[in-house]
């Protein structure tokens, strides 16, 4: 059963090192095997010649030595497949997570997290074998068949041809059912990433299944999910075998064949008697390395499942590149200035555009606050001035620079974010704090956390900063979680700050103390404020308001609430809602 993927050969380019290592070793040990065979051999003869048993010391000896020496070989083998094995799964997996960082949010938006995740995790660890076994013995098989049939060939041509027909047989005829195998493999894979997506969303759901008393309809589904995987796995293996079942039978049609064919030649007087014994000693040492091919397919056969879900993952373009002559951005004394000049952005999954010709400016140093319906546009405003997305047209520019002229490095670490959405990574407290400064000391991270009022509660954990909190931080309450993200981003000090309804989620009390975190954050920083809840924003210095898409009005607060337009509808719809809220 051999079978290269291209996709997965190229993938191999940057591996070549310890995949020659390998390779290398287990010719050595494919070496001992003929060696062996050539010795056994040899004794035979002198002994079908009438030789004594001091005749055959020698080669006996010889083939003691060679026996010792490969089980050494053997043990190097596992170790060089191991170390192969290790490098090759975590150099893909560091390529793959720096391609899905370079595909970015948008990318993701479009793909379920645990179908993303079996592809970065399961997929590539199934590959290790497919690279540390299967790929080196494929060389192991061939050069092993060429060095059979050369031996071979100076003794008996006919006998030669009949090994080499045999050994090119064996890798071509199942090829016959690859295409069948191909779909199959592609369904068992999708069946596989469709069931580890939903058991997930089970995981990270959990608490609403519970709440809604519909866990056992959840379980129901999944366990439909694992039976389809279930018969998928079954139809692959139905054809797999059926290779399977070929190669087999076709090592052994070889030994028969070059044996028949040998005491064929012997019989016609073309070939010595003797040479039985290492025609038929060499060709089941020629045949051998396709026995332990078939079982390391198998090995591999997940991850070969997987390798066009890899291949496609490797070959996406990021909607966002570095232009080849992107600069770093220049930071000066003061904060910078950003500008939209007639931005427009429309999703690729949407004909209307998020952003239609939007224009405003957020000056050095001032709050601005982008406002509006739910849809309007503002969370997309944040996400191409971190450029997630381009704009289809327009310009955003930081201090005069056209953002898509600066290095994404260099752009985002001009800009912290305090989003609604707080993301905790399990670990602890101090992990998390780290994350916008590796080198922060501990002085650093109790500061931070004094500044975004969250010392006091951090202090009162179990370990203090050395609590593990658990997966998302949902062992800290909504206020806790956002006061870390605002010490997050005192630690990270970056002149541009955005507040991405950073309040819209907690209660009133935590309001006003994460409002105060806020102000000392937003002090001597250029800051972008999104926000539906009307209170947090009046006292930015200047109001922009969104309407599908484009800026419906601008204006301070008590200018815009003057002049009864969309912000003026916006303060009494709250009102109302508060006031419904109050009379329940």
């Amino acid at each position: 059963m051999v079978t290269l993927h291209r996709r997965l050969l190229r993938l191999a380019g940057p591996f070549r090192g310890p995949l020659a290592v390998t390779v290398l070793v287990g010719l050595a040990i494919t070496g001992t095997q003929l060696a062996q065979a050539f010795a056994a051999a040899t004794v035979l003869a002198r002994l079908f010649g009438g030789a004594t048993f001091a005749d055959v010391v020698v080669p006996l000896v010889v083939m003691a030595g060679i026996i010792a020496l490969r089980a050494g070989l053997v043990l190097g083998r596992e170790l060089a497949a191991r170390r192969t094995g290790a490098v090759v799964t975590a150099g893909m997996r560091t390529r793959l997570l720096d391609q899905v960082a370079a595909l970015g949010p948008g990318h993701l938006a479009r793909e379920r997290s645990g179908t993303a995740a079996s592809t970065v995790v399961d997929g590539v660890d199934g590959l290790e074998a497919y690279y540390s076994r299967y790929l080196p013995q494929v060389v192991v098989a061939a050069v092993t068949v060429l060095t059979v049939c050369g031996w071979l060939a100076s003794r008996d041509v006919v006998v030669a041809a009949t090994v080499a027909a045999v050994a090119l047989a064996i890798p071509v005829v199942p090829r016959l059912w690859d295409r069948a195998l191909t779909a199959r493999g592609h369904d068992h894979w999708a069946a596989y990433a469709d069931l580890n997506a939903e058991y997930v969303d089970a995981m990270q759901g959990m608490t609403t299944l519970k709440t809604f008393d519909t866990a056992v309809v959840r379980r129901d589904a999944l366990e439909g999910k694992a039976w389809h995987l279930y018969r998928s796995t079954m139809r692959s293996m139905r054809i797999s075998l059926v290779e399977t079942g070929l190669t087999a039978f076709g090592q052994s049609l070889g030994v028969a064949a070059a044996t028949a064919v040998a005491a064929g030649r012997v019989a016609t007087g073309a070939l010595p008697a003797t040479d039985l014994f290492f025609v038929l000693l060499l060709a089941i040492a020629c045949f051998r390395p396709f026995r332990e091919l078939t079982m390391y397919w198998h090995a591999g056969y997940l991850g070969v499942s997987a390798a066009e879900r890899i291949g496609e993952l490797y070959a996406t373009v990021p909607e966002v590149t570095e232009r080849p002559d992107a600069r770093e951005f220049t930071r000066r004394a003061g904060p910078p200035a950003i500008a939209f000049e007639e931005v427009t952005f429309a999703y690729a999954a949407r004909e209307q555009p998020a952003l239609a010709d939007v224009s405003f400016t957020v000056g050095p140093g001032e709050t601005v606050a982008l406002t509006g319906r739910s849809g309007a546009g503002k969370t997309t405003a944040v996400s191409l001035l971190l450029r997630f997305f381009d704009p289809r047209s327009g310009h955003i520019t930081l201090d005069g620079v056209d953002i898509a002229a600066l290095t994404l490095t260099s752009l985002r670490r001009q800009i912290s974010v305090v989003s609604q959405d707080t993301y905790l990574f399990h670990g602890t407290v101090a992990d998390n704090l780290r994350l916008a400064h590796p080198g922060a000391s501990d002085a650093d991270l109790v500061d931070a956390a004094r500044a975004a009022s969250a010392h006091e509660f951090v202090a009162d954990l179990p370990d203090g900063y050395a609590t593990v909190i658990g997966e998302r931080g949902l062992t800290l309450s909504g206020g806790q979680r956002q006061r870390l993200s605002i010490a997050r981003a005192l630690l990270a000090d970056r002149p541009v700050l955005v507040l991405d309804e950073a309040t819209s989620s907690i209660d009133a009390d935590s309001e006003k103390t994460i409002a105060e975190a806020m102000r000392r954050l937003s002090a001597g920083r250029t800051t972008l404020v999104i926000a539906h809840r009307l209170s947090t924003i009046r006292d930015a210095d200047r109001i922009v308001v969104l309407d599908d898409g484009r800026v419906a009005e601008t204006g301070g607060h008590d200018e815009l609430v003057t002049r009864g337009g969309r912000y003026a509808d916006l303060i009494a719809a709250q009102r109302v809602a508060v006031g419904s809220g109050a009379a329940r």
